[in-house]
């Protein structure tokens, strides 16, 4: 990156500035006052999805509560990137063997610029890879997600068949051995497995919190996007991302297209302006990396001084809308932030 246009990313991307204003004599009159930057990256796509990228400053109309915005600053120089991929590995054998296929070229998706941290998650959340830019370390993490087993979805009954109504545990003769402390109570059905996708997204994002501003931060998560079991709720993790300016690219694996619409993989990218790409292939997940990345590193970022001001003691949170003028693109962006006293 150019070094002039990494000092104005450093400073534009600074979230909150306190500057201090009408200085009195008397020092213990000191005046205060607080202003808001407020920091929006803005893909924008035309006929096809396919991105727009010479548009100007004066094309975008920014509202805040419905109110319109004055832009402060504007850049479309594109920055590194600072990536959490989020595997589930609790997907069935065959989407899950898929996924395996497509990471080498997860892999060469990123450049040496960017920085990747790799995440695994079934009923746990394991870290493989805390963040590096050293390819070859990323590559490994990859080739440890490869060598994951798939889940097992059923148990195997005494002629060797799997079946969710197989009884668990040791057989003699077809009959099941019941130890001594389960007499009476004899349970037909395995655990309910859980998919703790809003925790796996929590740590992601609690870890990307920490990464320098200059980086565009993001979670790359590719599930089937089902959840059950976690200790974070979603709309806990959703506004830990956007607290943090955090977008969220989801891979959708395996599923149809009227789940595709309901699916916390896609309120996730809608909430915080990153995408979903809902795919079935081992082509279409490889594109899906590529695309999602180009997006990342290559958005509008525009800024500005919110005129909302929050009346009481507790954060508001601001609703955002970015049209483009005279023109019907597609932006993506977060849907708000939290503004506080």
């Amino acid at each position: 990156m150019r070094p002039k246009a990494n000092a104005v990313l450093k400073l534009f991307l600074a979230a909150t500035l306190f500057v201090a204003v009408g200085y009195a004599q008397d020092d213990q009159y000191k005046i205060r006052a607080k202003v808001d930057l407020v920091v929006v990256p803005v893909t924008v796509k035309g006929a096809g999805d396919k991105l727009i990228t010479n548009l100007k400053q004066e094309d975008f109309i920014v509202l805040e509560d419905g109110r319109k915005q004055t832009l402060r600053n504007f850049t479309i120089d594109p920055v590194p990137l600072s990536a959490a991929v989020v595997v589930d590995t609790a997907l069935t054998a065959d989407s899950l063997e898929k996924v395996q296929k497509t990471l080498p070229a997860l892999a060469g998706s990123f450049s040496p610029f960017d920085e990747v941290a790799v995440y695994r998650y079934d009923k746990f959340v394991t870290k493989v890879l805390d963040f590096s830019n050293d390819t070859d370390r990323v590559q490994t993490a990859m080739n440890a997600v490869n060598k994951i087993e798939p889940r097992p979805t059923t148990t195997t009954d005494a002629a060797g068949d799997r079946s969710p109504f197989s009884i668990p545990g040791p057989v003699i003769n077809g009959a099941p051995v019941v130890p001594p402390a389960n007499l009476g109570i004899v349970s037909t059905l395995p655990p309910k497995p859980s998919f703790v996708l809003n925790d796996a997204i929590f740590a992601a994002a609690a870890d990307l919190a920490k990464r320098e501003h200059s980086r565009r931060k993001m979670v790359l998560v590719i599930s089937d996007g089902q959840n059950t079991g976690s200790d974070h709720s979603m709309e806990e993790t959703k506004q830990t991302l956007l607290e943090s300016g955090i977008q969220v690219y989801s891979i959708g694996i395996d599923q149809p297209f009227p789940y595709s619409k309901t699916s916390a993989l896609d309120d996730y990218a809608k909430t915080t302006g990153g995408d979903a790409y809902f795919v079935n292939s081992k082509q279409s997940i490889e594109r899906s990396y590529a695309a999602a990345t180009e997006e990342a590193r290559n958005q509008y970022l525009l800024g500005y001084m919110s005129n909302n001001e929050v009346a009481g003691t507790s954060p508001v949170f601001r609703d955002i809308d970015v049209k483009i003028a005279g023109n019907s693109y597609k932006t993506l962006h977060r849907k708000g932030y939290y503004q506080y006293p």
